[in-house]
């Protein structure tokens, strides 16, 4: 039976010993990542990743407590970074050179057991509210040598358990006044090498508050810094000698060396408004807003005289206002408007009103204008003389008339320059117009008006007629006013037409069949030397018209009703109005 417990006890020996064996191993090889160590140091399982080259956090065992990323090529902390890896266990972080630009309000967030964190030597320009959420245990936190400029109200989370925070090197130019009142357990605050010209005394009330580090700021000894000055020498919150750099007067003085009262501000002042409007018989009010260590006087010249020596009736009031908390750059109870009320606004009150403030520190003034509506004068007018009219009405009606004349003539030279007078052609132009109707014999009448039976050469003059002989036709063209453009440049003639007018004249002979029966079968104007019956309908001679003053365009095949108009001994034709794509002769 002994022998069969001792076995059973070295059993249990052998696989604890293996399992905690193996445990060790899981989290001594750092996962696998060459670039880090993983080992026991102070009593904590601590994982060396620095200087590793690392763009994100590794995903180590979740034992390791402390983790050093110091100069990792990090850049941001997305959100609960550490919490997706499972490193809930982590007690130190060492971030410290890892050009951190931007950090996530969660990237903390789970990190329940978190006892420091090191973020300094980063490129952080601003903290996210409550970066710290959720980290209750957190009791060191160094932010050194960021370009951090301003810590606004509520900066840190409650923190019951911070002790140190570390703010030197940075380039803090305000602190608001409930930026660590979260922070109950704080007990040092480095803020050394800053750019720091005053704080308020009501930022450090902090119960376990024990050290300040201000040294390295260039503070500037007025009014603002008086209370806090004074506090600070009079506790045992630090032993360093703070040094004034402004204003000039005092720069280079130790605070310890400089008297209270010479810490002043020179005298502010601000207008209610710019333009006061108002009216006589009424009662008007303005003001201006002073501010001033010690507090400055307050005098109101009007046209430059004191208005207590001035002959003007007006009264005047101070109220005293505190400035608010989120106010950092006055000192809180140095506010106060002082008011001027004119009872009844006369005509002698309008002009310059000054608000002048004086006190050791300087002197300030703000300028307000007070206005009245002007008067209005009004003066009557006499008839005018019956001469006077008349000479008015003949001056209009002659005007007219020379601005009607001017017209008249503009119109006539537009007129006489854009349309052309009718003209007909001389004896030449006739006679290559009859020369240019050359009419086949051996052609149907019914086929006269294809466009292969009309052409331009010259040739067809030269040639016999097969069978008939006709006298010429004579042809006249005449232009008048109308709305058709001028033809194509090779078709001008010396002037530009617009719409055209045909006159078909044929010598009567009595011999029937002697002429053909152009104005029952069609004529067309003559056509451009062309391959006859691969041409379109149309050329740019533009259309064509029967000679019977038919408005039927002389096409191939054109209907047969067209070709029985009665003959008129002198038809006159109008040309259509044409198609946009062609131009009229």
């Amino acid at each position: 039976m002994s022998m069969r417990v001792a076995w059973a006890r070295w059993y249990w020996i052998v696989i604890f010993t293996t399992c905690a064996a193996r445990t060790a191993s899981d989290w001594l090889d750092c996962a696998h990542i060459a670039s880090c160590r993983c080992k026991w140091s102070s009593g904590k399982k601590t994982a060396n990743c620095a200087s590793s080259d690392l763009r994100r956090p590794p995903a180590l065992s979740s034992d390791i407590q402390v983790l050093d990323l110091h100069d990792n090529p990090l850049r941001n902390l997305p959100q609960e970074v550490f919490a997706n890896i499972d490193l809930l266990n982590l007690q130190r972080l060492n971030l410290r050179a890892t050009k951190l630009r931007s950090i996530h309000a969660d990237a903390f967030l789970e990190l329940r057991i978190l006892i420091e964190v090191d973020l300094a030597d980063n490129d952080l320009s601003s903290l996210p509210r409550e970066i710290f959420r959720g980290n209750e245990r957190l009791r060191l936190v160094i932010l050194s040598n960021n370009p951090l400029t301003t810590l606004v109200a509520d900066q840190f989370p409650p923190l019951p358990h911070l002790r140190m925070l570390m703010l030197d090197g940075c380039r803090l130019r305000s602190i608001h006044t409930n930026a660590f009142r979260n922070l109950k357990s704080l007990e040092t605050i480095d803020l050394r090498r800053n750019q720091l010209t005053f704080l308020r005394l009501i930022t450090f009330s902090l119960p376990a508050l024990k050290t300040i580090s201000l040294s390295g700021n260039p503070w500037r000894c007025d009014c603002r810094l008086r209370e806090f000055k004074d506090w600070f020498l009079e506790s045992t919150l630090g032993n360093e000698d703070l040094v004034c750099v402004e204003p000039s007067t005092q720069a280079g003085n130790k605070w310890r060396n400089i008297l209270s009262e010479s810490m002043s501000c020179a005298p502010e002042v601000r207008s209610s408004t710019l333009i006061v409007r108002a009216e006589v018989g009424v009662a008007a009010s303005f003001g201006c807003w002073v501010h001033g260590v010690p507090k400055p006087k307050v005098t109101w010249l009007f046209e430059g005289v004191d208005v207590h020596n001035s002959t003007v009736d007006c009264e005047m009031e101070e109220v005293e206002t505190e400035v608010e908390d989120d106010s950092e750059d006055r000192v809180p109870g140095s506010v106060r408007w002082v008011n001027i009320t004119l009872v009844n606004v006369t005509s002698s009150a309008a002009g310059e009103w000054v608000c002048v403030a004086q006190s050791v520190a300087g002197e300030a003034r703000a300028i307000i204008s007070l206005v009245l509506p002007r008067s209005q004068t009004a003066t009557a007018r006499t008839a005018p003389g019956i001469p006077h009219l008349l000479g008015v009405v003949f001056g209009a009606l002659g005007a007219l008339a020379f601005l009607g004349f001017i017209a008249a003539v503009a119109c006539w030279r537009i007129r006489r320059r854009t349309v052309p007078p009718s003209r007909s052609f001389n004896d030449q132009e006739k006679r290559l117009i009859d020369a240019s109707v050359v009419v086949s014999c051996d052609r149907s009448i019914g086929n006269m008006a294809s466009p292969c039976d009309f052409e331009l050469t010259d040739r067809s003059l030269s040639e016999e007629p097969r069978g008939c002989g006709f006298d010429p036709v004579h042809i006249t063209i005449e232009g008048t006013p109308g709305a058709f453009p001028p033809p194509p440049a090779e078709f001008a003639v010396p002037v530009p037409y617009g719409n055209i007018f045909i006159s078909v004249q044929v010598a009567g002979t009595g011999e029937p069949g002697k002429y053909p029966d152009l104005l029952s079968g069609g004529a067309t104007l003559p056509r451009r030397t062309r391959t006859c019956c691969g041409t379109p309908a149309y050329d740019n001679m533009g259309p064509r018209v029967t000679a019977a003053g038919s408005s039927t365009w002389s096409l191939p095949g054109a209907s047969s009703e067209n070709q029985t108009a009665e003959v008129s001994e002198t038809p006159v034709l109008t040309l259509p109005p044409p198609p946009p794509e062609f131009v009229s002769l």
